[in-house]
């Protein structure tokens, strides 16, 4: 296996002048550069990773941590950091918190241990976790919050509450349920003080249910039923095609009965029957921007805090036409 003593040679510069130009860390001429890369190519040479490490104090490794892969909307952000970070020769180790506060400090330390450059993850639930990794040394960009003290990204949950308020209201519903996520999350905190907001300016009568209620079918159905809700808001897709799946199982019409508005637009909102209108929130791009705005900083380059990105309403079949 060639080293970086091969290309050196093979480029007629030395192992220094590699270095330099492999990291990106210092003046290289143009035509050593096209050697160097020209040597590279020969060889077939690929970097040891742990040795440049070693080297340059910096990994090319970012660490992702994310409630739950599975959820579609999170395997989409994933894929958008994958391929921000392969374009700029960085690599990247995911691991699932479950929402678990000890999961979460040890997948922390793990990035740690292994000398991770930095960690993009979503909302933590372990104590003081900002402060935890700032003593780490590594960079950290937020998914999902915006006014943290990190670095962070995020979608316009307030907006994207409003636009499913909205929704509904345009559609003539006199009584919604809103079924909100856990609001220790501010990405959920801010989906619901946006669509009550608007509830609170109409005439539409509105209450609020944990998710977590959402489990029990029968209960939700003789609530839907007794209070004669014909609107439900849910905090995310997945939620919302729990529920019309348990309204039709039990003879509710969607959506000339009860209207239903999701949050997030994965894939599968598009093909469910009836297919969900939903708030599409650009899952693929927040990752995308986050790992760019990680990396930039990992350069010592300055860049925007907080960055919020647009969100908006996909009509499909589980609302009414206006």
């Amino acid at each position: 296996m060639p080293t970086i003593k091969d290309v050196a040679r093979e480029a007629g510069v030395s192992v220094a002048t590699v270095s330099r130009a492999m990291n990106s860390s210092g003046y290289v001429h143009e035509d050593t550069l096209k050697k160097i890369n020209r040597a590279i190519e020969v060889l077939n040479y690929q970097p040891n990773e742990t040795a440049r490490t070693l080297f340059t104090k910096k990994s090319k490794i970012i660490g992702l941590l994310l409630p739950d892969i599975s959820n579609p909307f999170f395997t989409l952000v994933a894929r958008g950091v994958e391929d921000a970070a392969s374009a700029k020769g960085f690599h990247v180790v995911i691991g699932n918190s479950d929402q678990n506060k000890e999961k979460e400090r040890q997948y922390v330390d793990t990035f740690n241990m292994h000398n991770c450059a930095g960690i993009i993850s979503s909302a933590l639930m372990f104590d003081d976790a900002e402060h935890y990794i700032r003593k780490t040394g590594m960079e950290h960009i937020m998914l999902d919050r915006t006014g943290s003290i990190h670095h962070s990204i995020a979608a316009d949950h307030f907006k994207g509450g409003v636009l499913q308020a909205q929704c509904l209201i345009d559609r003539q519903c006199r009584r919604v349920l809103v079924i909100e996520g856990n609001q220790q999350f501010n990405s959920f905190k801010q989906r619901r003080e946006g669509a009550v907001s608007i509830f609170k300016q109409s005439k539409v009568a509105y209450e609020v249910m944990n998710g977590e209620e959402v489990s029990n079918d029968q209960q939700l159905l003789d609530y839907i039923k007794y209070n004669k809700v014909d609107g439900i808001i849910c905090y995310n897709d997945l939620i919302a095609i729990q529920v019309m799946g348990m309204l039709q199982h039990h003879g509710v019409r969607i959506p000339e009965e009860v209207q239903v508005v999701g949050f997030d637009d994965i894939q599968l909102s598009e093909y469910c029957y009836p297919s969900l209108t939903t708030i599409h929130q650009p899952a693929y791009l927040i990752g995308k921007v986050a790992c760019e705005q990680l990396i930039t900083l990992l350069h010592n380059e300055k860049t925007e805090q907080n960055i919020k990105l647009d969100v908006h309403l996909i009509k499909r079949n589980s609302t009414r036409s206006v």
